[in-house]
């Protein structure tokens, strides 16, 4: 295979598998909403650096404490098998999820299928014996202040 070839193959994988991380449009404070529809107190808040995906949690008191750390529990874009594994195939059917994810959770943005224009946030708990999604409702693009 010569040179421009190559180049242009670690292009296109290059491309691929970025299509499936969150951008800095999901940047914001989120709270997850119970399954009756309410939405709570737990709020987070989700940025990046660079490349690099960063979660605070608010606590009582209103300040914001990082969930995330520097080794174990650094999240990384979600690649295409992790996403299958984080949903099931039927709801696969109906969303294209772009997440990223440690070893407890994954967070996420999707479009539904039948609507290209929307976009919607769920956390999907991963340290239960089935990947659980939990619901989130974007607050504000900015953090919250206390």
């Amino acid at each position: 295979m010569n040179r421009v070839a190559l180049m242009l193959l670690g292009s296109i994988l290059y491309t691929s598998a970025n299509s499936y991380a969150l951008d800095s449009s999901d940047v914001g404070t989120y709270a997850v909403v119970h399954r009756d529809g309410h939405v709570t107190n737990f709020t987070f808040y989700a940025s990046v650096s660079a490349t690099k995906w960063n979660i605070e949690q608010k606590v009582p008191n209103g300040s914001w404490s990082n969930v995330t750390c520097e080794t174990d529990c650094i999240l990384r874009d979600s690649n295409p098998k992790a996403i299958r594994r984080f949903f099931p195939a039927s709801v696969l059917k109906d969303i294209e999820p772009n997440c990223v994810h440690n070893s407890a959770f994954a967070f996420c943005n999707f479009t539904h299928t039948s609507r290209p224009g929307s976009k919607g946030y769920v956390m999907v708990a991963l340290v239960t014996q089935q990947p659980t999604p939990v619901r989130l409702r974007k607050l504000s693009n900015e953090r919250l202040a206390p």
